[in-house]
Order: structure tokens, then sequence, then C-alpha cells
């Protein structure tokens, strides 16, 4: 089997194999630190540790969920980046099911991206002043620069997540995946 067939878009199949390749690797280190974590959370010492744990006030509302849900925060990019990889190579072979799985994982990306544009204290914290004055003028200037900069990530990432899901979802390369037989596992 080619890596690049003929007859289908090279810039697809190449975007394709280079997702399928990065998502692999990001599943590999969300694997590893998933077994760490259940390594770590077993532990006695860690379950003292947390019971007496305090969480900061005024914490970003997806912190605090994280905070919450620690299991789930670890175990979320497993399956993420393993439904990545399977998808990539799902639209590398050109299979209607991955295309749509595509679109709607690119769709769902684009609408997060959205939300951290308009509401970056979903995940940034507020910067600290009472009365007007700054009350941790270095903590401020990094909470105000984290802000830009997820600002402008969620637009650029947020942008290109829509346009390729447009792309795949109603673009000319969707003909590309009509030509394929699914084939289906049996006996």
């Amino acid at each position: 089997m080619k890596l690049f067939p003929e007859g289908r878009s090279r810039p697809l199949s190449g975007l394709a194999l280079a997702a399928a390749t990065g998502c692999g690797g990001f599943w590999l280190v969300a694997a590893r630190d998933l077994y760490i974590f259940f390594e770590i959370s077993s532990t006695q010492a860690f379950l003292l540790e947390m019971a007496h744990s305090t969480v900061p006030a005024e914490m970003p509302p997806l912190a605090g969920f994280l905070v919450r849900h620690m299991r789930l925060a670890f175990i979320f990019p497993v399956v993420f980046w393993f439904s990545g990889f399977i998808l990539a190579l799902g639209v590398w072979r050109r299979r209607e099911w991955a295309r749509r799985g595509a679109a709607y994982m690119l769709y769902l990306l684009s609408a997060i991206a959205l939300l951290l544009l308009l509401f970056p204290g979903l995940a940034i914290p507020r910067q600290l002043y009472y009365n007007g004055v700054s009350l941790a003028p270095e903590f401020n200037a990094a909470v105000r620069s984290a802000g830009f900069i997820a600002r402008i990530t969620a637009l650029l990432g947020g942008s290109l997540c829509l346009w390729w899901a447009l792309a795949l979802d109603r673009g000319a390369l969707r003909e590309e995946f009509k030509g394929g037989v699914e084939r289906t596992g049996g006996i």
C-alpha cells in the first residue's frame, strides 16, 4: 500500500499521516501518564495528602473541575488521542466513518476554541485587584499574557479546525470518501 495513493489528495493524505503520527505519540505519553497517576494515587500517602489539600479561592471553573475529577483529567487525554489516531488512519484510508468522525471532532474543537476565545476566564485565573490596586503586579502581568496567548491560540487553532471540518464535511474532499466500499469484518 502506498503512502500517497494516486488519484487522492496528497495534502489530505500527508496531513492524515502527520495527524496519526502526532496523535499516536501523544496517546503513548497520555497512557504513560495515566499509568503513573494510577500507580501514585493507589498509595496511602497520596490519599492522605489529598484529603488535607486546599483549593485556591477564585479558581477558574475548568481548573476547579479538573481538581474535583482528577481521574477523568488523566483518562480523557488517553481516549481523545487514541480517537484522533484511529480517525486519522481512517481518513488516510478514505473511510466514510472516519471522515464523519474527524469532521465532528474538528467541529467540537472549533467550538471549544470559540468558548475559550469568548470566555478565557474559564481556564485563565482572574487578576488580583483590590479597590483598583494591583495586589500582585507580576502575577497580573502573567495572567494578561496568558489570556492574550490563549485568545490568539484559540483564534488560530479554532479557525484551522473549522476550515478542515468544512473541507471534510462540505468540500471537494468529501467526494474522495464516496468511491471506496466499506468492508465489514466477518467470520
